[in-house]
């Protein structure tokens, strides 16, 4: 019985230390994370929209309210301003692919009416298939595309070979985006 206690009691002890350890790592290291996760997001704003100097959050409900979906969802919405004016809009939306959330930026030029930039910050697609949607060769597809474009996989979009979900899922958040942005105009 003593030898059960013993053990027990060791074992408590281990997980406590542990515990504890993690604790003091955690605290330690929360802010750095925190202030590294600002500088990419920073970082990839300015990718999404390179002619804006600042970005200013906005509510993403300032877009008004728009049906619930399951595959698209608006995280975060940002005010892309030049010279102390409004030049467009950034939106950081999560889109339903083949392995889980894509989420991505989307920049637009409110003024001209286009696609300006999009980068994508997360994602669980399949390496070498699905994760391609990522690639700049696939992104660049959007450039400049004109809000009113259907972003349609297979027509004005060409799709990532072996990746037409994870496709799709990018050409739907596109297609979200351009319809928050035309609404709000109105």
């Amino acid at each position: 019985m003593r030898k059960i206690l013993r053990v027990a009691l060791a074992l408590t002890v281990v997980c406590v230390v542990a515990a504890l350890s993690l604790s003091v790592v955690y605290v330690v290291t929360k802010e750095k994370i925190a202030e590294e996760a600002r500088k990419e997001l920073k970082e990839a704003l300015g990718v999404v929209f390179p002619e804006a100097e600042t970005f200013v959050p906005l509510d993403p409900g300032t877009f008004g309210t728009l049906p619930e979906s399951k595959e698209i969802q608006v995280l975060e919405a940002y005010e892309a301003q030049s010279g102390g004016e409004r030049r467009g809009v950034v939106l950081k939306v999560a889109s339903t692919g083949y392995g889980g959330p894509i989420v991505l930026l989307v920049g637009v030029d409110t003024e001209e009416g286009k696609i300006t930039g999009l980068k994508v910050l997360e994602h669980q697609e399949t390496p070498g298939l699905g994760s391609n949607v990522a690639e700049e060769g696939f992104l660049s597809q959007f450039l400049g595309k004109s809000l009113e474009s259907p972003f349609r996989v297979g027509e004005d979009i060409q799709a990532v070979s072996g990746a037409t979900i994870s496709s799709r899922a990018v050409a739907r958040a596109c297609a979200k985006v351009a319809e928050i942005v035309r609404g709000e105009k109105r």
